[in-house]
């Protein structure tokens, strides 16, 4: 035959398998692009970018291969012998492949099928093996694995000024400037707040007794020590000094901007009900091994002193409020005298009363103020005072107010879903005991959810439109059905994946696993579309799966081990490690290495009990 000819024929024969095979490929990827909130926005171009390279890959694979096919194939005689090294070694590979792996495989799948219902309920009990194992994995959303910076939150006793917040703070740059450079490669210091982890956190701390230092890493590429590994010995050499309050350090997430690992609001109607709650919360967590850095945003302010108008005596006098509260003003702030121009600019002219005289009680008690006749009236004569506590800020949500508590946790050790599950006992019984209180869970807990639900809701659609895809595709309803049954499959190698490799399931990890479904159906559906073929050549039943599985083998094994070869050397980082990627690359790679492997033998077997279903009816229908 031609190889012009061959080609066409080639490409007729295989373009709906292949076209059927891509688009549950884009099907799988296309829900993505739904997720809502952050999340959504932080993925929707990794979809995207698959999907465009998926249809440009099927426009080259019709229009564009064939053609350097016809063109490779012209002159090339496979009786002939080899003229070069290359042509040998492919000769060797196939001639390898045919004699000795193929063989074997049917070999091995004739010995299955005579024991494919035994065979099917292993298979059957190790997916309850994985299902129990994947509900007991931890689940973290994005692992910390590649953070570069992270921050030392100190925090004074209310009332200290910048310059005294700002010696406190140079001791502490000490500990950092010991760490060798090839691991810190600088810090920056703030005075007078603390800025979050998280860029987009409205919550600021401002205030003479706050201050940051923001370290930053070398890149993770470049050493061997972790963050956290930095961050234990900065706590341990730096413990705790005297005169600082509190230091609490911070991290960042290896992803978009998410809340806090622990995050927990207790809210009610006044502060005095809601503290005695958040004290028994707090104690839980801190006791919870992982758990560290653990504060809340209860932060009084400086102590007030109230002054208490009198109005009946201050009407008597003369005086108003309004004219009380401006000589008060006065007192404290000064008054603008007059103002002096300069080009463009005007400067005012305040006069106050030197800051011996008016930094103090008695100075406030000592005020006289002018009535409306003229005469000055001691403000103690219109006056009550008393002192009071007052709070750095006041928090509230759904007209409660709210006090949070926030930690760190070690997520090689557990996950916030852990910590809230941990908690739950208490939360019950706090809630039973204080009618008034409410308690929400937050933070990176409550984003893992939403994350899980759009995961969720994606998986549902994708294997919504793969089994449509298939429909159309097979023309027929059981086929996709039984299509469909090595997603578990690619499931199963995830989870065993991620349990012997020691990580927890995360975002990441789950994505690459929603995307695994539309990729593990190809090989099934290459194998299908070619028994479909034979039998309507007229070809037995079991004949034509056998024939399918020695004719497929091949093409089976190359698309998966191309996928395993361009994707696993990201897993390990061979070439470069990112760790923010690795979950991704270890779900689809070992996904579609050992869901590939799993399929060849389990889905032609289930394919025979099909088989012997279907017969059985038709006897009984006879």
């Amino acid at each position: 035959m031609p190889s012009q000819e061959a080609a066409i024929r080639g490409a007729k024969e295989i373009w709906l398998p292949v076209f059927a095979s891509v688009m549950t490929t884009v099907i799988a990827f296309a829900p993505l692009m739904s997720m809502s909130g952050i999340m959504g926005k932080f993925v929707v171009y990794l979809p995207l970018g698959v999907i465009v390279a998926l249809l440009i890959s099927l426009f080259e694979c019709y229009f564009i291969l064939p053609n350097h096919v016809a063109e490779w194939m012209q002159g090339h005689n496979p009786a002939e012998a080899p003229k070069n090294k290359l042509q040998s070694f492919l000769n060797y590979t196939q001639h390898f492949w045919d004699k000795k792996v193929t063989p074997v495989y049917v070999k091995t799948l004739k010995w299955l099928l005579e024991r494919k219902y035994i065979f099917l309920s292993v298979v059957l009990g190790f997916l309850v093996l994985t299902g129990f194992l994947a509900s007991r994995m931890r689940v973290v959303l994005f692992p910390s694995g590649m953070i570069e910076t992270f921050m030392i939150n100190i925090q004074m006793p209310t009332g200290t000024s910048l310059d005294q917040t700002r010696e406190a703070t140079l001791k502490l740059e000490k500990y950092i400037k010991q760490f060798d450079k090839s691991l810190v490669k600088d810090f920056v210091t703030t005075i007078g707040k603390h800025v979050s982890v998280n860029m987009n956190d409205p919550n600021i701390k401002r205030g003479s007794e706050y201050s940051q230092i923001r370290v930053y890493l070398t890149p993770v590429t470049d050493r061997d020590v972790t963050a956290k590994e930095i961050i234990e010995k900065l706590r341990k050499d730096i413990g705790h000094p005297p005169g600082i309050k509190k230091i609490v350090f911070s991290r960042p997430s290896g992803g978009p901007p998410v809340g806090r690992p622990i995050s927990i609001a207790v809210l009610g109607k006044e502060y005095k009900d809601i503290l005695p709650v958040v004290q028994v919360l707090k104690d839980k967590v801190k006791k919870i091994p992982g758990v560290s850095d653990v504060e809340d945003d209860y932060v009084l302010g400086k102590k007030e002193l109230l002054v208490h108008i009198k109005k009946a005596e201050a009407a008597a006098s003369g005086l108003t409020v309004a004219s009380i509260g401006t000589a008060i003003r006065a007192t404290f702030e000064g008054v603008v005298a007059t103002s002096i121009k300069s080009l463009d600019e005007e400067e005012d002219i305040r006069v106050t009363l030197p800051l011996e005289d008016r930094s103090s009680e008695a100075a406030l008690k000592s005020i006289q103020i002018t009535n409306n006749r003229g005469y000055l009236v001691p403000l103690t004569q219109v006056a009550s005072f008393s002192e009071n506590q007052s709070l750095a800020a006041f928090n509230h949500e759904d007209n409660k107010r709210k006090i949070s508590i926030f930690g760190d946790l070690d997520d090689t050790k557990l996950s916030a879903m852990e910590v809230e599950k941990k908690l739950k006992p208490l939360v019950r019984e706090l809630l039973k005991k204080n009618p008034g209180i409410d308690i929400k869970f937050g933070g990176e807990n409550e984003d893992t959810k939403e994350s899980m639900k759009s995961l969720g809701r994606a998986f549902i659609l994708a294997v919504f439109g793969i089994f449509m895809i298939l429909i159309l595709t097979f023309k027929s309803i059981y086929q996709p059905f039984l299509v469909l049954i090595t997603v578990p499959l690619g499931l199963t190698a995830t989870v065993w994946t991620f349990f012997l490799h020691g990580l927890p399931f995360s975002f990441l990890g789950m994505l690459g696993t929603v995307a695994l479904g539309g990729v593990i159906v190809n090989n099934a559906i290459v194998f299908m579309d070619y028994v479909n073929a034979l039998r309507a050549q007229g070809v037995e039943r079991r004949k034509s799966i056998l024939k399918a599985a020695r004719v497929r083998i091949r093409p089976i094994f190359l698309t998966s081990i191309t996928t395993v070869c361009g994707i696993l050397p990201t897993a390990y980082g061979w070439g470069g490690l990112d760790e923010f990627v690795v979950p991704i690359a270890l779900a689809l790679g070992w996904g579609v290495f050992l869901g590939a492997i799993m399929t060849v033998f389990v889905f032609p077997l289930a394919l025979s009990i099909v088989d012997d279903v279907a017969l059985k009816i038709r006897k009984k229908k006879a």
